[in-house]
């Protein structure tokens, strides 16, 4: 196993690419599928694609081009989904922190829908270990590190129009507490919760010795390693 392959093992894919003339035809046509039969809440459907398009999906992607945001579970709270429905979702991977594009958690919706107890209950987001102040620090740090990494190499312009960073929300509901984003030119962001911190390993697949490590806090990004990978 190669030093690129042994850092993202075990990381949770993050498919944060919003623009669409660089998504493999075969991806945003699996996110179609998902997204139109979730959209109707047919559950046996989004199961089947689910199983089907493994390969180019992850459970937690919206529609591609989209502007909503709106995950497998948004849909799942909107439409009032079986419990057993909601259960599976979950079991796959779903996130309940993760915010559709007016900043409202799958729970949130439940709420406005006025949805009953239980569905609520299993949408609920487990406490956090991070106060709504240091999840908006880091979050600020961590769109700067990407950007001052991408800007001018990956996209010109406004990079929020063509990517959405992973927000740092939702590294406390994944296995190890970890993410991997992949995006255009092979850059790549291995992104991991520690201690009230991110650790941030970056690099591009075409330059040799790219790589770079940086200790994120709320206070600011320091770098600790580069010249791997």
């Amino acid at each position: 196993m190669d030093a690129y392959s042994e850092i993202i093992q075990g990381a949770r894919v993050w498919q944060g690419v919003l623009d669409t003339n660089v998504m493999v035809d075969d991806l945003v046509k699996a996110g179609h599928r998902l997204a139109d039969a979730a959209k109707v809440g047919n559950w046996p459907e989004v199961m089947k694609v689910l199983d089907s398009e493994w390969s180019w999906l992850v459970i937690n992607q919206w529609r591609p081009g989209g502007q909503a945001w709106f995950t497998v579970l948004h849909q799942a709270a909107w439409h009032g989904a079986p419990t057993d429905v909601v259960e599976e979702l979950l079991e796959r991977g779903a996130l309940r922190y993760l915010r559709d594009a007016k900043g409202r958690t799958p729970f949130d919706v439940a709420v406005a829908r006025n949805r009953t107890t239980n569905l609520r209950g299993l949408l609920q987001p487990p406490r956090s270990s991070l106060t709504d102040k240091q999840v908006r620090a880091l979050d600020a740090q961590l769109a700067k590190l990407i950007d001052g990494r991408i800007q001018g190499r990956v996209y010109e312009g406004d990079l929020r129009k063509v990517l959405r960073y992973p927000p740092v929300e939702i590294l406390q509901e994944l296995p190890g507490q970890r993410v991997w984003f992949p995006m255009p030119a092979k850059y790549g962001f291995h992104i991991e919760l520690q201690r009230g911190g991110l650790e941030v390993k970056s690099w591009c697949g075409f330059v040799e010795g790219s790589g770079q490590a940086h200790l994120v806090t709320p206070e600011g990004t320091v770098l600790v390693d580069q010249g791997f990978v």
